[in-house]
């Protein structure tokens, strides 16, 4: 997950060198500062790192509800 998450970044930090050099310098710091937690070199072995589940089927969604329902009640019982 790590290694995906390290590309994906690289990609939006190639995007944002082409963009920046168009974009008004207002937008410019609007963008970066919504970047700016991304913006790291790289991302320290011992953070966790966090992401969100693609709920767009209504599958993934109700498997997704359940299972933080089963880990709810797993814990509201010890």
């Amino acid at each position: 997950m790590r290694e995906y998450i390290e590309a994906n970044i690289m990609v939006i930090r190639k995007y944002l060198k082409k963009r920046n050099k168009v974009l008004s310098k207002l937008n410019k710091i609007s963008i970066m500062e919504e970047f700016k937690e991304w913006n790291k070199d790289q991302i320290p072995e011992t953070e966790s790192i966090w992401t969100l589940p693609d709920l767009t089927s209504n599958y993934r969604l109700e498997n997704f509800c359940r299972s933080i329902k089963k880990k709810y009640d797993d814990q509201s019982t010890t």
